[in-house]
């Protein structure tokens, strides 16, 4: 932070703030000439003019720089002074921040995944098949798509967070634009890979091995590499992949990233299921439901058979193995009980609603998983839901009384049921 200067355009701008400076860095700004191009003096380096820090925000003020992102909860009065240098004025300039901002760490601000799923990428985009010119720079049929600084504008978050992010659910760049796999084909081209994995020698199964064994004559090169960044095993170089037990896991399960695949496969059977009823939740969101045998029969079946027993998913078979499952798939399902049938019985429908597709809103959030089970809810099931959207400064048991009623039962977890 060698110099910093405010642009012409500053005060259109609404998004930018001045802001203040911590003392040490204060101390090291100098007053900084920035000669015209015939005064034959080098010029400014590129790299030593950054942005400190930007701010943006309409409900909810938010703060980041490159590599992290602060949200913003109380505005205090100051005096605190920032210099800066202009461009072709010797004079320095001061400016004075009236306000100083109390901020704390904050999650990416918007829903990435449901921006990105306003135009998935589709295999007839991929192999060049669906009219639309390779080099048009056009996000397909739809025209609709963003390049990274596109989005880096659009999220209030740093761009290492929001690369990070993108790397994890698997976005691809395609003609310039970052774009997510359609679902449909992220789950046929999983179900390929699991079941190469799964018929392959342990000691020759790999992502590369499944590459050239499905690439391209099935697959493109980059949907598979999409795959391994979501679905591919997370250790570091040389380490072994253990499971709950410490026993090394080896051949198929030592490449799967194991709770991701549970999720993975989960979607496919909603995804392709011709049972499968809609939603439409008040808050806009949809949900996907079929009946809790139907679902947990096609799940398991897709499920491939040396998985079972492996890191804690238990064998078939296994007393209650069925509820144990489910578990895996908190923050993704919602089970409801359902009055009905013959003698009043009870039929559970299982609604599929991944929490990146719900709303950021903590209070919105909740309305829609009471709206689709007013029942009580147990406190670990709604922490999957909600937990990320709770301040790292803050108690999930804090924050969730003030939305929620709580019940304490001695002998059971804690339970919560909507204020109205």
């Amino acid at each position: 932070m060698d110099h910093i200067f405010v642009r012409s355009d500053f005060a259109c701008r609404h998004e930018y703030r001045l802001v203040s400076v911590d003392d040490a860095c204060v101390k090291q700004l100098k007053e900084q000439v920035y000669p015209s191009p015939s005064a034959g003096n080098a010029t400014i380096c590129s790299g030593d003019v950054a942005v400190v820090f930007v701010m943006k925000g309409d409900g909810q003020l938010c703060l980041h720089d490159a590599q992290s992102t602060r949200s913003v909860r109380r505005v205090e009065y100051s005096n605190t002074m920032l210099l800066a240098t202009r461009r072709l004025n010797r004079a320095g300039r001061s400016a004075v921040c009236d306000h100083m901002f109390d901020s704390h760490a904050a999650h990416p601000q918007d829903n990435v995944s449901a921006v990105l799923g306003e135009s998935y990428l589709t295999i007839e985009e991929l192999e060049g098949t669906d009219g639309g010119s390779s080099g048009s720079g056009v996000a397909g049929p739809s025209g609709r798509g963003y390049t990274f600084a596109q989005l880096a504008r659009m999220f209030r978050s740093s761009p290492a967070e929001l690369a990070d992010l993108l790397q994890s659910i698997g976005a691809v760049v395609h003609r310039g634009l970052v774009r997510l796999l359609h679902p449909s084909l992220a789950h046929e081209s999983l179900a390929a890979v699991l079941a190469f994995l799964d018929a392959a020698e342990p000691c020759d199964a790999s992502w590369a091995a499944a590459r050239e064994h499905l690439c391209p004559s099935v697959y493109p090169d980059v949907v598979l590499r999409s795959l391994e960044a979501v679905y591919g095993a997370r250790r570091g170089a040389g380490e072994a992949t253990k499971d709950n037990d410490s026993v090394v896991l080896v051949g198929m399960p030592a490449l799967l990233n194991l709770p991701r695949v549970l999720v993975g496969l989960a979607g496919g059977v909603f995804d392709a299921h011709q049972a499968v009823v809609h939603r439409t939740l008040g808050t806009g969101e949809v949900a996907c439901g079929l009946p809790l045998e139907t679902f947990a029969k096609a799940w398991m079946d897709a499920i491939p058979s040396s998985l079972f027993g492996v890191a804690g998913i238990p064998h078939r078979g296994a007393a209650g193995a069925q509820k144990t499952l489910m578990e895996k798939l908190r923050g993704y399902v919602v089970v409801e009980p359902r009055s009905g049938g013959f003698g009043g019985s009870m039929q559970d429908t299982v609604w599929w609603v991944p929490k990146e597709s719900l709303s950021i809103d903590f209070a919105a959030r909740l309305r829609a998983l009471f709206e689709l089970r007013p029942q009580l809810w147990d406190q670990m099931e709604l922490k999957e839901y909600v937990g990320t959207l709770v301040p790292p400064d803050q108690s999930f048991e804090h924050v969730i009384v003030r939305h929620t009623r709580e019940y304490r039962i001695p002998g059971q977890p804690v339970q919560y049921a909507p204020l109205a």
